[in-house]
C-alpha cells in the first residue's frame, strides 16, 4: 500500500532532500506526523510501512502542490470561488482537489492502491472557533472527493500539529481535548510550541521530534479525546479498509 502525502513543512508530514517536485525512498525525510501516522498504521497492517520502505510514500511539497494547483487553473478547469466558498476555505478545496488528482496518478502509475494524507493547521496564530475548523476540514473532504478520489484523508489539527504531539508527550490519564483550546500564536504567554518543549526537555528539531515519537508508542486511545484527533482517525480507518 502507498501513501501520497503533502503537509506545511518538515515539523508535520516531513520534506524532501531536494527542491525539484515530489520525492519518494531516501530522498524523504519523515517528520514527526508521519511517524504518527506510521504507528496508527500499524494497527491495521501489522506493520509500519514507512520504516519499512520509505518508497511506499510519494511526498508532495506544499509549494509542488501549489504549482499543480496552478497549471489547472491556467487550464481554466478550476471551479470559481462563490458564495458557498470563500477564498481561505477555498484554498483548503484546491490545495486537497489537486492531492486526489496526483494520488491518482501516482496509483496509475505505481499500478498500486494507497491513500492521501492532506495536513494543513488550523489556525497558526489563535485557537480556531469551531465553526471555522468544520469549514475547513468540510473543504479539504470536498476538494478529494472533486478529484474522484474516496480514500483522501483531511489531517488538521486545532489549532497546531503541536497539540497532537503534546498529547503524546504526556503519560497516565491527562485532558488531552483541552489542549485544542490553547493558543498556537508564539507570542502567546504560554504557545503550544513553548509547552512541547518544556514537556521534552529542550526545543527539538523537526528531525528531533521525529526521532523522539519514534522512541515513543503514541496513544491513540488518549488523543480520541480530541476532536480534531478523532475527526482525522475515523476517515483514516475507512481509508486504509478500502486500500486494503
Amino acid at each position: 500500500m502507498m501513501l501520497v502525502l503533502s503537509g506545511e513543512g518538515p515539523s508535520d508530514l516531513g520534506q524532501c532532500q531536494h527542491a525539484n517536485g515530489m520525492c519518494s525512498g531516501t530522498d524523504f525525510m519523515p517528520g514527526p506526523l508521519t511517524v504518527m501516522l506510521d504507528q496508527l498504521l500499524e494497527v491495521f497492517l501489522g506493520y509500519r510501512p514507512v520504516e519499512l520502505d520509505r518508497g511506499c510514500v510519494c511526498f508532495v511539497p506544499k509549494a509542488e502542490l501549489l504549482r499543480r494547483q496552478n497549471e489547472r487553473k491556467q487550464g481554466r478547469r478550476v471551479s470559481l470561488v462563490g458564495k458557498k466558498r470563500d477564498q481561505e476555505t477555498g484554498h483548503f478545496f484546491h490545495n486537497a482537489w489537486t492531492l486526489g488528482c496526483i494520488a491518482l496518478e501516482q496509483e496509475s502509475a505505481r499500478n498500486d492502491r494507497g491513500i492521501a494524507v492532506l495536513h494543513r493547521d488550523s489556525d497558526p496564530t489563535t485557537s480556531s472557533k469551531s465553526a471555522e475548523w468544520a469549514s475547513k476540514f468540510k473543504s479539504m473532504h470536498d476538494g478529494f472527493l472533486r478529484a474522484g478520489y474516496d480514500r483522501g484523508v483531511a489531517m488538521l489539527p486545532k489549532p497546531i500539529s503541536e497539540a497532537w504531539l503534546l498529547c503524546a508527550s504526556r503519560n497516565g490519564a491527562v485532558n488531552c481535548a483541552a489542549l485544542e483550546e490553547e493558543s498556537g500564536n508564539p507570542s502567546a504567554a504560554n504557545p503550544l510550541k513553548n509547552q512541547l518543549a518544556e514537556a521534552l526537555g529542550e526545543e527539538k528539531s523537526a528531525a528531533g521530534l521525529s526521532e523522539w515519537l519514534n522512541s515513543v508508542v503514541f496513544d491513540k486511545d488518549r488523543a480520541l479525546s480530541m476532536p480534531s484527533f478523532a475527526r482525522f482517525y475515523e476517515p483514516l480507518q475507512d481509508a486504509i479498509t478500502k486500500a486494503m
